[in-house]
């Protein structure tokens, strides 16, 4: 594969890898599938149930497999990881294809969903793991925010498009017709995913004799004797914790309380956040170079927080929307970065150790929900969206103060600095 002949300006420039090109698409038509069904199985249990309650544990079932993310690291780097997506893009199409037979045979039922979100979340979790390290086996360090950027930005489209695409087929053409749709995206992403080339395919097999847990001691040692690393894994729980309850869930709740919003308004707000994460992710993937991917972290991590307090101040709703844009564009660039930098400063037979054990971070998101749900029932959002401001800014200041190697222009000897 050739690295060279790129445009510099194009952030689609990364898809020229003709590995990356599939793996790429298939990431874009799982995710795809994925908000879909996410949007497709709420409506399909608020309708059965009536129970908002119901609804919220479907979605927090999304979140079942990651405490196996560390097992998951060691896998990823014993294993092809090119077969692996292959067996998990399989499992996607089986679970997917299990449900609608169930919907055109009139025999589904409310415990069926529940099982298939939640198998589906422990191949999800092992997708995630898998997806970053290919994309990092199949572009050049000096393009890899690029790849990440781009990769991002479909995770933002799909979750502004996904759900309104799955919502309107739903009510349109019904139950049966939306699950199909959702299959057939599954079966797309394996078939991008089988277009890998196996003669350059990323991630060779590898079968150490060491055990699964000597597998994650060794990225633990890797990580503990980084200078970047641990604040990177720091930075994975503090933005799952103090930002991203915003836009999962809770966007609800501001709607309601600050301008009255019903779904509709309420939906266009968590689009403009999800529209500025998204030409966040592309801003960082656009950019020539990026030496630094920990700086511009901690820069964004500091103002994606700032944002969250001014957002508490009364104001229009054409204002709040702006700065909710701009809220969602420091966090797009800040994730783009963190991921980056996780993976610049990591070897290749390490990255999915590396980045099994960063999946535990994701458990921040459930904790923060569960002190941002209890803040704004017994004092306000504005109180809710202040505190976990206030937590992220402090916190990301006290990160500096730990590992001021983060705000350093040179990486790891793992790093390459590009011009």
């Amino acid at each position: 594969m050739s690295w060279s002949g790129l445009s510099q300006s194009n952030p689609l420039r990364v898809l020229r890898f003709s590995d990356y090109k599939f793996i790429w698409s298939s990431e874009a038509l799982s995710l795809w599938a994925i908000e879909m069904e996410i949007i497709v199985l709420a409506i399909f249990v608020l309708r059965d149930t009536d129970s908002p309650l119901l609804v919220g544990l479907i979605g927090a079932l999304k979140f079942a497999g990651t405490l196996l993310g560390p097992l998951y690291g060691v896998v990823v780097d014993r294993f092809d990881r090119r077969i692996l997506q292959l067996w998990v893009r399989t499992l996607n199409v089986f679970l997917a294809a299990t449900l609608t037979t169930l919907v055109l045979g009139n025999s589904l039922e409310l415990w069926h969903a529940y099982v298939i979100v939640a198998l589906g979340s422990v191949f999800r979790m092992l997708d995630l793991v898998l997806v970053q390290t290919l994309t990092a086996d199949s572009v050049p360090k000096e393009s890899l925010h690029s790849a990440i950027g781009l990769s991002r930005s479909t995770l933002d489209g799909a979750r502004v498009m996904g759900a309104i695409v799955g919502g309107t087929i739903l009510e349109t053409l019904g139950l049966d017709v939306a699950y199909s749709a959702i299959t057939v995206l599954y079966l797309l992403a394996t078939i991008a995913a089988f277009k890998v080339d196996r003669t350059h395919a990323p991630g060779s097999a590898k079968a150490p004799s060491e055990s699964v847990f000597a597998g994650i001691k060794q990225g633990l040692t890797h990580i503990r004797a980084s200078a970047h690393l641990p604040g990177l894994i720091y930075f994975s729980f503090l933005v799952e914790f103090s930002a991203f309850p915003l836009v999962n869930g809770l966007m609800t709740v501001v709607g309601d309380e600050f301008y009255s919003l019903g779904g509709t308004g309420i939906g266009i707000l968590a689009g403009i956040a999800s529209g500025g994460a998204l030409l966040g992710a592309l801003f960082v993937s656009s950019r020539t170079h990026v030496t630094s991917p920990t700086r511009v972290l901690v820069i964004g991590s500091l103002v994606w927080h700032l944002v969250m307090l001014v957002l508490t101040i009364n104001m229009p709703i054409s204002a709040f929307g702006l700065l909710l844009f701009c809220w969602g564009f420091a966090g797009g660039a800040t994730f783009v970065a963190m991921v980056v930098g996780l993976l610049r400063s990591t070897p290749e037979d390490l990255r999915g150790r590396v980045m099994g054990i960063r999946s535990l971070g994701i458990y921040g998101l459930p904790l923060g929900l569960l002190l941002a749900g209890w803040l704004a029932e017994t004092f306000s959002a504005r109180t809710m969206i202040g505190s976990l401001g206030a937590i992220g800014v402090s916190a990301s200041i006290g990160a500096v103060l730990l590992w001021p190697a983060l705000l350093r222009s040179a990486e790891t000897k793992e790093s390459i600095a590009t011009s």
